[in-house]
């Protein structure tokens, strides 16, 4: 007969298998009873909560930008000059999937 005591059953699908800590306790947060979730949570203690994603020591000062050309415009000759309404059409020899919804270029 096979036995089901928990120190017998083993995990066989190469899992490892990971207990709680002893003293887990997750009742270290707002929101955990019923009644405070009835009251919801003030936004003045969701934003105390928050947690940067990047410190300040994470920040390596020679990566920034110097900022030469950072905000600077772009200019109409720097662009590709495009009328509205305006298109190439479907080349020609490309394969389709049924008709063509532009004129075909040859």
């Amino acid at each position: 007969m096979e036995g089901t005591d928990s120190d017998d059953v083993h995990n066989d699908d190469g899992d490892e298998v990971v207990d709680p800590p002893e003293g887990w306790s997750g009742v270290d947060r707002f929101g955990m009873s019923a009644q405070e979730q009835r009251q919801g949570e003030s936004l003045d203690q969701r934003l105390a909560e928050e947690v940067p994603d990047v410190d300040e020591t994470d920040i390596d000062v020679r990566d920034a930008v110097d900022g030469t050309g950072a905000d600077e415009a772009l200019l109409s000759s720097d662009a590709a000059p495009v009328e509205p309404g305006e298109h190439d059409g479907q080349i020609d020899g490309v394969p389709e999937d049924g008709e063509s919804l532009f004129p075909v270029v040859e």
